[in-house]
């Protein structure tokens, strides 16, 4: 077995070898190139992965826009508030419809509209604010007459608590002001007459034959009936007229009554009237109204023409991103996604029982594109859309709302994340754009030498410092070198002027 003895540590430690060979190696020379490193082309060419990944990013962006249009076309706020209600005489009714309402149509014949109880002063004075009428207190009772007649009953029930409203030295406007400021469930008014005289009227705030009211005084004068002082406002329907019942009654209470679609109806209020499921009427007069429910015609339009304007958008978006950069031939799924929405907006949806099934005949009509295999255009024809409307208003509507709902899962399949088309292929390009960078970047294992020693050194000395791989590799080339042929390697470099001394420094036993 050989060994090595008095082993020179100028040669243990290649601290002072490799600073020499650092210029000459450099330029990848232990990777076995003869001309060192080439430079790198001033402009590299673009990573064919990344422009199509982009791509696919702004096809996302557009399917993404154009699926929010599309929902707003058939959010619930549109699908079910999207009727409206008319009457044909609007000085009788007033029509409303709420979410829930369905096109239909109704007869309404009112022949009473509810009203109110009212009471007037049976005197009248020259004036509102400074003639007194009396002094004392006012007790005012909301409640229920049993009547005998319109003005006779023989009872009365109570059903709001009573409130009693003072008065000092009161005018008709100071008493009215008093009453309506006690919250007392009637309504006060100074009036004038015929004559140019005032009168104070009192009356029931809400309409309704049940709902009355009673007002009973104590007079500062001591009698609380008489037609004298502040007891000429006491107002008791069981009561004798003139003797408590000391208000004329100039409106009785009553309910309104009308017939819809000559089902009769009868309501204490003249407002709110429920003609059918989501549609309600005001009671304006007597009289007759052909009340009608249907689709809202401009909302109609509206969603027609944002239907139009959301497809031409992604289409042109998609043609220009398809002509320009994701070849048909390189990415046939993307370039199907056009020839999909074209499909689209010309098929045939199930539409209930309405014989409207095609976009075309709501006058969506379809234009094609110049070139096959882009996107093509709808154009909206609004006398086609009237017409459509004026012979089916609720079939007319739900094929908008379907066809958008149809185009929106069409681009879902495309965007949706965990199964989108799109975003299934975006996240294979991704991956192989991952693998390539990592083969790129991953630094070559050093596996060729220069033939010997000699060779390594005749390099010109004009590069920079040694990688780590390099370094390695001279390290394990020298000792395996040194221990084949010391004496030669000490020759050798001795030779080169690496600065080694002459003597030497190896000796070998065997």
């Amino acid at each position: 077995m050989n060994s090595l003895s008095g082993y020179n540590s100028t040669l243990s430690s290649f601290d002072s070898l490799l600073p020499n060979l650092s210029s000459l190696l450099s330029g990848g020379l232990l990777l076995g190139s003869a001309n060192g490193a080439s430079s790198a082309s001033s402009s590299a060419p673009s990573d064919p992965i990344q422009v199509e990944l982009s791509t696919l990013g702004q096809l996302m962006s557009v399917l993404n826009t154009f699926q929010s249009s599309l929902q707003q076309i058939y959010a619930p706020y549109n699908r079910f508030n999207n009727t409206s209600a008319s009457s044909s005489n609007p000085a009788v009714a007033s029509v409303s419809a709420s979410a829930s309402a369905q096109t239909s149509s109704y007869l309404l014949n009112i022949s009473q509209l509810a009203q109110a109880q009212s009471a007037t002063t049976a005197f009248s004075l020259p004036d509102s604010g400074s003639t007194v009428v009396g002094s004392g207190s006012l007790t005012i009772t909301t409640g229920t007459y049993a009547y005998t007649s319109s003005t006779s009953a023989t009872s009365f029930s109570a059903t709001g608590t009573p409130t009693t409203v003072s008065i000092s030295n009161g005018t008709l406007s100071s008493i009215a002001s008093s009453i309506n400021g006690a919250g007392a469930g009637v309504v006060a008014n100074v009036i004038q007459n015929s004559s140019g005289n005032y009168q104070l009227q009192i009356s029931q705030a809400n309409t309704g034959a049940s709902n009355n009211f009673r007002i009973t005084v104590s007079d500062n004068d001591g009698n609380n009936t008489d037609q004298s002082g502040l007891s000429r406002l006491a107002f008791d329907q069981t009561l004798a007229v003139g003797s408590g019942q000391n208000l004329t009654q100039t409106q009785a209470a009553q309910n309104a009554s009308y017939t819809v679609n000559g089902a009769s109806g009868s309501s204490a209020s003249n407002l709110g009237i429920q003609l059918g499921s989501g549609v309600s009427a005001n009671l304006l007069a007597t009289g007759s109204s052909n009340i009608a429910v249907n689709v809202d015609f401009g909302m109609l339009n509206s969603n027609a023409q944002s239907l139009v304007s959301a497809f031409n958008t992604a289409q042109g978006s998609i043609n220009g991103l398809l002509g320009n950069q994701v070849k048909p031939g390189n990415d046939p799924i993307a370039a199907l996604l056009p020839q999909l929405l074209n499909q689209k907006v010309q098929a045939s949806y199930n539409n209930g029982s309405s014989t409207l099934t095609l976009l075309s005949q709501l006058g969506l009509l379809y234009q094609s594109p110049s070139q096959y295999g882009l996107g093509g255009t709808l154009n909206l024809n609004v006398s086609s859309l009237q017409a459509a409307y004026n012979s089916d208003a609720s079939g007319s509507a739900n094929l908008i709302f379907t066809a958008a709902q149809a185009l929106n899962t069409l681009a879902n399949s495309y965007t949706s994340y965990g199964n989108g088309t799109l975003v299934n292929e975006t996240n294979a390009l991704l991956a192989r754009q991952r693998t390539n960078n990592l083969v790129i970047n991953t630094p070559a294992t050093p596996n060729s030498f220069p033939y010997n020693l000699q060779n390594l050194l005749s390099y010109p000395s004009s590069n920079s410092a040694l990688t780590a791989q390099q370094i390695a590799g001279i390290a394990s080339y020298a000792l395996v070198y040194s221990i084949g042929a010391p004496y030669a390697l000490e020759s050798l470099l001795v030779g080169q002027g690496l600065g080694l001394p002459a003597s030497g420094g190896f000796s070998a036993t065997a």
